[in-house]
């Protein structure tokens, strides 16, 4: 049975390969980029709260690492960190200005 660590792992993956390799845009190097994964860990952390403790969701407790900020398992902050990487990859690529052949 997976965990949800185990679950996040190919989502962190496929979004740093998505960063590095497909995109080349290695936004997991930029300064806003850390900046901008501080402010979502920040939200993640109150939402996160207010999800688990008032209790909206519920966790399977022994899938999880163990580790707690609060009501939250520490394994929500994967996603915020795959959703940072891969938005800020697809943006930065979509931005870039695009060559032209003539």
């Amino acid at each position: 049975m997976f965990t949800y660590f185990g679950l996040a792992l190919p989502f962190l993956g496929l979004v740093l390969l998505l960063d590095m390799v497909i995109l080349k845009t290695w936004v997991v190097k930029s300064k806003d980029f850390w900046i901008v994964l501080g402010i979502m860990l920040g939200f993640t952390a109150v939402f996160d709260q207010l999800f688990t403790g008032l209790p909206i969701v519920w966790y399977d407790f022994s899938l999880t690492s163990g580790v707690k900020l609060w009501y939250a398992p520490i394994e929500d902050f994967n996603y915020t960190i795959a959703a940072a990487i891969g938005i800020g990859s697809v943006l930065k690529y979509v931005s870039r200005p695009q060559e032209r052949t003539e």
